[in-house]
């Protein structure tokens, strides 16, 4: 009787410990799996992150999104929010209308050969068939006078006359010219009578005869000689009165309404 539970007891332990080995075995093979896959959890977030890193990478060295670029302000160019659209600026021509005032032309009195002409640049003189020279430059100090066939005797093609000089000009054939430069002024459109608003005043000379101060006036091309001080006279810019002359300076002072004004010879003025 003994000796069976002896048995029974063996066969017991021996069952514990084999349920014992089988856990332990079981167990050694649960930490295993865990172990690879917590390293395969573990490569996958390697990978995953590389992945990732790779393509910021390629974001930040390749082509980036446009909307989230910064814009370059350099490329884009100010302008002024009050100036009007399609508007370009002009440097003459002034404002519109029509009026004289803003395209004056300067003409000059000359005299050739004792003759007198009124002359803008490209009028011929002497007048008709027997013209010479041509009107080459008006300014407000000199008149040039080109020749019109062949050259003047010393090879010059062009003379020019200071305002108040008179000059010989002689062309090659031998033929001679003497031109001078009377006044310059400004032309408005022609002159003659006293329509439009504007008028030109001139002193054509002034002189001394017998002791007596004197000057000679030109009033929209037409001329007035010989007047003295305290002379009034018409014209179509309205009545002149001659206030002073002075010979040595070459002036003449003159009223016009209760306007005093003093010019000297050879000036022009557009009122």
């Amino acid at each position: 009787m003994s000796g069976q539970r002896r048995l029974l007891a063996y066969v017991v332990i021996a069952l514990i410990v084999g349920a014992a080995l089988a856990l332990a075995v079981a167990l050694a093979q649960g930490n295993g799996a865990s172990s690879r896959a917590a390293a395969a959890s573990a490569a996958l977030a390697d990978s995953s992150g590389a992945l990732y890193s790779s393509d910021g990478a390629a974001g930040t060295s390749g082509a980036t999104d446009p909307a989230k670029q910064e814009p370059l302000l350099d490329k884009f160019t100010s302008k002024d929010p009050f100036a009007p659209f399609g508007t370009t600026s002009t440097s003459g021509g002034g404002g519109g209308g029509g009026g004289g005032g803003g395209s004056t032309t300067l003409s000059a009195k000359v005299k050739v050969n004792g003759t007198s002409y009124t002359v803008t640049k490209g009028d011929e003189v002497p007048g008709g068939s027997a013209a010479a020279f041509t009107i080459s430059s008006v300014t407000a100090s000199d008149v040039t006078f080109a020749v019109i066939d062949g050259t003047l005797k010393n090879g010059d093609s062009s003379i020019t006359v200071n305002l108040g000089e008179s000059v010989k000009a002689t062309l090659e054939s031998g033929k001679s010219y003497d031109l001078a430069v009377v006044s310059i002024g400004g032309s408005s459109g022609g002159g003659g009578g006293g329509g439009g608003g504007s008028h030109s005043i001139a002193v054509v000379s002034v002189s001394s005869q017998n002791g007596t101060a004197m000057a000679t006036f030109e009033v929209d091309g037409k001329t007035y000689a010989d007047k003295q001080v305290g002379d009034v006279f018409s014209t179509s810019w309205g009545e002149i009165k001659v206030v002073a002359i002075d010979t040595g300076a070459q002036t003449v002072t003159i009223m016009h309404g209760d306007q005093t004004l003093t010019l000297k010879a050879g000036q022009v003025v557009v009122k």
